[in-house]
C-alpha cells in the first residue's frame, strides 16, 4: 500500500485443552485417610475438582491452571465396602474404602478334659476367623502349653501335664483365645 509493506500475522488455532489424571483410583482403609491426584494439562488450561460423595472431601486443589495436584480426605467407614468418585479436570477418580472388619469370634474344642493321675499330653483345637489373633496361657503350674501359645485363625494348642502326686483330684485351667479350657486330673 502506497509503497509500504503491511504485514499481517495470524495466531495459530488454539489447541484444545486435554487433561489426564494420575492415578485414576485409590483404595482407602476403613479408618479413612488422605490422598492426592495429579492433573496433567497444557499451560493455561483451567480445571476444577469436586467430590461426588459426602464422605470424600477435596482439601486442596479445588481449581487450577496447567499442571497441579488435588488433595482429598476420606472419613472413617461405619459399614460395608463403599465406592465414591471425584471429578477432577473432567475426569473420574474412583475411591474404594474397605468395610468395617467383622468381629473376631473364637471357639475351642474340647472345652474340658478329665484325665488319670499319670503325666500326659493333649491338644485343643481353636476355630477363629482369618486374621483373628489369639493366645494360650496356663494358669496351673502342672499344666504347660507346649505349642500354640499364640496363633492367628484356625489352629491348635498342645499341652502337657505332670503326674498328680496328691491324694486328691486337682483342677486347672488354660485360657485359649479368651475361652477357658478346664483340666481335671484324678489322684
Amino acid at each position: 500500500m502506497a509503497g509500504q509493506t503491511f504485514t499481517v500475522t495470524q495466531a495459530a488455532a488454539a489447541v484444545p485443552c486435554a487433561y489426564t489424571i494420575s492415578p485414576t483410583t485409590a483404595a482407602v482403609a476403613t479408618p479413612g485417610g488422605i490422598g492426592s491426584v495429579a492433573v496433567s494439562t497444557g499451560t493455561g488450561c483451567a480445571w476444577t475438582a469436586a467430590s461426588n460423595a459426602a464422605w470424600i472431601t477435596v482439601t486442596s486443589g479445588l481449581s487450577g491452571t496447567g499442571n497441579g495436584v488435588v488433595a482429598f480426605s476420606v472419613t472413617a467407614n461405619p459399614g460395608s465396602v463403599r465406592t465414591g468418585t471425584l471429578t477432577v479436570a473432567g475426569q473420574t477418580f474412583t475411591v474404594t474404602q474397605a468395610a468395617v472388619p467383622a468381629p473376631c469370634t473364637y471357639t475351642i474344642t474340647p472345652t474340658d478334659v478329665s484325665l488319670n493321675d499319670r503325666a500326659q499330653t493333649g491338644t485343643v483345637a481353636v476355630a477363629a476367623g482369618a486374621g483373628c489373633a489369639w493366645t494360650a496361657t496356663s494358669h496351673a503350674a502342672w499344666i504347660t502349653v507346649t505349642s500354640g501359645a499364640s496363633g492367628q485363625g484356625n489352629g491348635s494348642v498342645a499341652f502337657s501335664i505332670t503326674a498328680n502326686p496328691a491324694d486328691q483330684d486337682r483342677t486347672g485351667t488354660v485360657t485359649i483365645a479368651g475361652r477357658t479350657f478346664t483340666v481335671t486330673q484324678r489322684n
